[in-house]
């Protein structure tokens, strides 16, 4: 891959960034793959929602759920253009089947894996998102159980508002931070981490995954003693 660094020219912080932009209510459009999914590694959809509202007053954003069908979310595509949506976040369920939203002239960001044509892309440095049964919290506990030796942690929350973030910067007309230029796209790459039974509190409850009851309790409870963490 061809990577250049972008300086950062803004910063987007936890404060109102807009407090009016195009129109009277500025839409972000945010297509999401299958959001009855729990093992999905690419969005938190609250806190996606939460953070466009915390850095734009008037912005709403319009979540479209395409139950893991690719006809579905290129019906949905079409129907986020005919609304008026300003930009487009999408967790793609066929990376070559949004063509058409892509040859539009409405900004698109993807998220956990890269449409082509994009204007911005947010997702793991090491490419597609690894797969998961289940929830993070699941997946620690088995480890915790001696189930499974390890897991592999993906920072969706922090991938999530970073992807409003690109949205808003979109509405605002301004760049967004800390990019760099992937195969001629500005992308913000984050690093997915192996966690073991070793790194379980300092990883997953130090970054506010889990938290030490939910992890610790029922089953896990006498495992969690005998480890040391309660």
């Amino acid at each position: 891959m061809l990577r250049a660094r972008i300086p950062a020219l803004v910063i987007v912080a936890v404060a109102p960034l807009l407090a009016g932009c195009v129109g009277d209510e500025p839409t972000v459009a945010l297509l999401v793959a299958d959001g009855s999914d729990a093992s999905s590694r690419a969005v938190d959809v609250a806190r996606f929602t939460d953070r466009v509202e915390a850095t734009c007053d008037e912005c709403r954003v319009q979540v479209f759920d395409a139950e893991g069908d690719a006809a579905t979310q290129k019906s949905q595509a079409r129907q986020a253009e005919a609304t008026s949506a300003d930009v487009v976040v999408v967790v793609p369920v066929d990376t070559d089947g949004l063509d058409t939203l892509t040859g539009s002239d409405l900004p698109v960001v993807s998220l956990g894996e890269l449409v082509p044509g994009s204007d911005r892309f947010v997702g793991l440095a090491g490419g597609a998102l690894p797969t998961q049964r289940g929830t993070d919290l699941a997946a620690a506990r088995e480890v915790l159980l001696g189930d499974e030796e390890a897991m592999t942690y993906v920072p969706t929350g922090a991938m999530s508002e970073r992807a409003a973030d690109v949205a808003v910067a979109f509405l605002a007309d301004t760049p967004a931070a800390d990019a760099e230029v992937v195969d001629g796209v500005e992308s913000w790459l984050y690093e997915s981490q192996e966690v073991t039974v070793d790194t379980l509190t300092s990883v997953l409850v130090g970054q506010g995954v889990v938290t030490l009851d939910d992890l610790c309790s029922g089953e896990t409870a006498k495992r969690c003693v005998r480890l040391g963490l309660r």
